[in-house]
């Protein structure tokens, strides 16, 4: 830590407490959305029920079901309700048993060209929560931490595009990867070191992104992408 500021401030403080506590949220509402005990179309508790089940305070709350809109997974109507989203295809289902193989050529096809939107479109609070993403992917210890900040970095590039086209056509691409074979084939090829290579890679996506730099960003998705293939598929 620098010399010149030893101590984070007090404000600096409570925006870390508060973004873990949302981290933490999100991370129990998606697990239930992803296993089916929030079933498609079923409507959440209110802000206030939330946060009392959970000990939360509402902007807690507030704050993940407005992340939680934002990459799809729940729906907001205003007099009505929250409710968990149903898959934006009704062949969804078909769609995950696509091969990894499949998965990533389709990937590599998406996901560079992806910078173009994100850098028009993304907020500067987009790109802050991307490299946050990366930090909290750093501090990871276990094996479904270091793979939830992944599959949620590229959520968040996702629905950083501010486009629902692509983030409903991304919905394809995570049931592809709750697929119990392509769970497996990445846990048995994902060690320590090419985790941190991943991290690492990560952010470079995220500053390049941060410094608006497309073509830059699109270089690094790539790379990233055509190693975790080559690690992967050789794997």
């Amino acid at each position: 830590m620098s010399e010149s500021f030893p101590y984070a401030s007090a404000s600096q403080t409570r925006r870390a407490r508060a973004r873990r506590l949302v981290d933490q949220l999100r991370a129990v509402l998606e697990r239930h959305i992803d296993e089916g005990r929030l079933r498609p179309g079923e409507r959440l508790a209110t802000e206030r029920e939330l946060a009392r089940q959970f000990g939360a305070s509402r902007n807690v709350v507030r704050a993940v079901l407005a992340e939680l809109d934002k990459v799809g997974k729940i729906t907001r109507h205003v007099g009505r309700g929250t409710f968990v989203r149903a898959p934006a295809r009704n062949d969804a289902a078909p769609l995950a048993d696509a091969s990894p193989a499949e998965l990533m050529e389709f990937r590599l096809a998406l996901e560079p060209g992806l910078a173009d939107a994100i850098v028009l479109h993304a907020s500067d609070g987009d790109l802050r929560e991307l490299m946050h993403c990366v930090e909290e992917g750093d501090a990871a210890r276990r094996w479904e931490e270091f793979e939830h900040w992944d599959r949620r970095f590229h959520q968040l590039l996702v629905a950083a595009t501010h486009n629902r086209l692509i983030v409903g056509l991304y919905e394809a691409v995570r049931a592809v990867r709750q697929n119990a074979a392509w769970g497996r084939i990445k846990r048995q090829s994902t060690d320590p070191a090419k985790w941190k290579k991943y991290q690492e890679e990560h952010r470079r996506i995220a500053e390049a992104l941060i410094a608006r730099d497309t073509e830059t960003a699109k270089r690094a998705i790539r790379g990233h992408l055509r190693g975790v293939r080559a690690k992967m598929l050789d794997h």
